[in-house]
């Protein structure tokens, strides 16, 4: 793309000084995991800025390669089985996927590859949805997928949010990773971070969360200035 983002992107602020420089602490956690190699290619892949993804996983995971929470979302990027599943028919619909990609895909669920990733009036074509989605679910549990799957959810969030080659809403899509696709009528009419905040409907949740990772104080507030989107 190429637009730049100022940051804070509101100075709206979840966290206090003090907790922003005990956040350092997390970021520094997440830089030095093994997995962090793996944000680093998956992000790249997605045309992300790596401060954004490490943003996210802080503020879902706090970088820990979680089990199942009781919303049912997975691991480092917190993912629920449906959202994988969406992720990659729309992945599928685009014809996103590479031969290897499908392949890894497949050996994760065998079900959602039966007819090769065949779509047919939008849908998997021949798929038990249920059945794919449980396998997915499975998969969610090794980290490297559920980057994979995390950071191709985010693109095609950020996507959805991008007009021309410089005009992207980041803090729709930073809300929609974490509230989901149901909530979209809540923040079409706010531009930006701080209308979406004092004017919209979304829930307290989902305003915070983009204090957390855009707002002053917040995850990308600490690595850096600026990004690069």
């Amino acid at each position: 793309m190429g637009k730049v983002f100022v940051i804070p992107a509101t100075q709206l602020s979840y966290y206090t000084e003090s907790q922003a420089q005990a956040n350092k602490a997390i970021v520094q956690r997440i830089k030095d995991a093994p997995y962090f190699s793996n944000l680093e290619k998956y992000s790249a892949i997605e045309n992300l800025p790596i401060e954004l993804v490490i943003a996210l996983v802080a503020t879902e995971s706090g970088g820990r390669e979680l089990g199942k929470n009781s919303a049912g979302a997975v691991g480092l990027m917190q993912i629920k089985k449906i959202a994988a599943y969406e992720t990659l028919r729309k992945a599928s619909i685009a014809e996103e996927l590479d031969a290897t990609e499908k392949a890894w895909v497949k050996r994760v669920s065998p079900e959602i590859a039966k007819n090769d990733f065949k779509i047919r009036y939008g849908v998997f074509d021949g798929v038990d949805k249920n059945k794919a989605m449980d396998e997915l679910e499975q998969g969610l549990y090794n980290t490297e997928f559920n980057i994979f799957i995390g950071t191709m959810l985010l693109g095609q969030i950020v996507d959805s949010y991008t007009e021309g080659k410089d005009k992207v809403y980041l803090s729709k899509a930073v809300a929609i990773y974490n509230q989901g696709s149901g909530s979209r009528s809540k923040i079409d009419a706010y531009n930006n971070a701080t209308d979406i905040i004092n004017k919209s409907t979304l829930g307290t949740e989902g305003k915070n969360y983009i204090k957390k990772i855009l707002g002053k104080n917040g995850y990308i507030h600490i690595q850096k200035p600026r990004i690069l989107l």
